[in-house]
């Protein structure tokens, strides 16, 4: 059977370990089996390469790309469980109407126009469409230091910055737990529900881990 960069390769996408060597990192990371029946997103439609090689990996699955570009509408293959919307990633109602159509997702993966102001937007909006256990991925990471993308080391407001931000919250500040026996405890049940208690509103809280890669972060829900 086909391994995921194998399948990438095959189909030309530049997920594979011929350019980014994404998919080997992939097969490594995302917790699903190929014969799960998932709802996955893709953001950046492009040639549709991507598109293929998800739906052959994950074969019983649902794949739904956004692109901006119309010509991407021909890798539309409902008979084939493949949806193709057109929209900007950057563009709140078109988001709002996909993630009603098609959601929620197991995964999503942002490889669109990997400009940061776009992919914090995309990732605000769509993560509350993101079913508990599934995955948030945003992939060209690299971006977030190259000025033409509003990126620089550092700066602030751009993706790495930003995801390197909610790391805090996914420790709860170290928020110490109250009314419970033991003040250290790091339960993350029991500290969720102190925040919401005190009606903190931290959408880190609702990560279970945020995994930096090179090139690659891979956001978990809880």
């Amino acid at each position: 059977m086909s391994t995921l960069n194998n399948l990438a390769i095959r189909y030309g996408t530049d997920k594979s370990s011929e350019i980014h060597n994404y998919c080997v990192k992939y097969e490594k990371y995302l917790p699903f089996n190929r014969y799960d029946k998932l709802n996955i997103m893709e953001i950046g439609v492009l040639d549709g390469q991507s598109l293929k090689t998800w739906r052959e990996y994950y074969y019983q699955s649902k794949i739904v790309g956004i692109d901006i570009n119309p010509d991407c509408k021909q890798y539309d293959d409902r008979d084939n469980n493949v949806y193709v919307e057109i929209g900007s990633q950057f563009d709140s109602e078109f988001l709002t109407q996909v993630k009603t159509q098609y959601g929620p997702f197991d995964m999503i993966l942002d490889d669109g126009s990997h400009i940061n102001e776009h992919v914090i937007f995309s990732f605000k909006q769509l993560w509350n469409s993101i079913k508990p256990g599934g995955l948030y991925v945003v992939e060209d990471v690299c971006t977030s230091y190259w000025k033409e993308y509003g990126g620089e080391r550092y700066k602030k407001d751009t993706m790495m910055e930003y995801f390197k931000g909610i790391t805090d919250e996914v420790n709860f500040f170290g928020e110490i737990l109250e009314n419970f026996p033991n003040a250290h405890a790091r339960r993350e049940d029991k500290l969720t529900e102190q925040f919401k208690t005190k009606a903190y509103d931290y959408i880190g809280t609702q990560i279970e881990s945020i995994n930096f890669l090179n090139g690659i972060i891979i956001i978990t829900k809880r």
